[in-house]
């Protein structure tokens, strides 16, 4: 197991470490929400966490009508890895979507995310009477629409990153010894607020086309 991790990339190690935080993160917090009763309020990092919870809750019943409550969970740790995932450098982290290969397994994710759900909410019949809509001649370019969505929402992933890297890179050539001075504000800005966005941006589109593909 040792061997296998030393031989993977920077990239690949920072997402096992940051899958591995979410997790105890996630276990640590869903069994303090599971001991509080009704009345109590929580606190803390715990009352954070619970708002958190209650405004993707509430955000994914703008776009689901029936279904919002099982995809939530798989949305909203989405969320959560891509936000720790694209500000992992701040941890002293490779940033994991800066790995073209971890970028594309997301636009994987959304692919085969949307195909299934859409196939087993909506049975497969169905499912490929609203790729021909609103006529059969549009089945094929629906179903490249279908693949090239999910391609190009991996790429804007590690395109954002390695763009982001190579304009800070750049502004750090130009200013040379005030580089120093200034490089905390463009680290903010770079890796916590464009990573951020990023990483809602990704969360929004899946959605949004996830919700279009199972519900009626």
């Amino acid at each position: 197991m040792i061997d296998l991790y030393v031989g993977l990339s920077s990239g690949l190690k920072a997402s096992l470490i940051i899958t591995l935080f979410l997790m105890i993160i996630l276990t640590v917090m869903g069994a303090k929400v599971s001991k509080l009763k009704t009345n109590d309020i929580p606190g803390g990092f715990t009352f954070v966490f619970v708002k958190l919870v209650e405004m993707v809750n509430d955000n994914q019943r703008e776009f689901f009508k029936t279904h919002w409550a099982k995809f939530t969970p798989f949305l909203f740790t989405i969320l959560l890895y891509l936000s720790f995932a694209n500000t992992a450098a701040l941890a002293g982290l490779t940033a994991p979507l800066s790995n073209l290969n971890v970028a594309l397994s997301f636009s994987a994710i959304a692919f085969l995310s949307i195909q299934i759900s859409a196939i087993f909410i909506k049975k497969p019949k169905q499912r490929v009477k609203d790729l021909a809509d609103p006529h059969p001649a549009f089945l094929v370019i629906n179903l490249i629409g279908e693949m090239s969505t999910p391609f190009a929402m991996g790429l804007r992933l590690f395109g954002n990153l390695v763009s982001g890297s190579i304009i800070a890179i750049f502004i750090y050539s130009i200013m040379g010894f005030l580089g120093i001075f200034v490089g905390p504000f463009l680290h903010a800005i770079f890796d916590i607020f464009f990573g951020v966005v990023q990483a809602y941006v990704y969360y929004m589109l899946l959605t949004i086309f996830l919700s279009m593909a199972v519900e009626d």
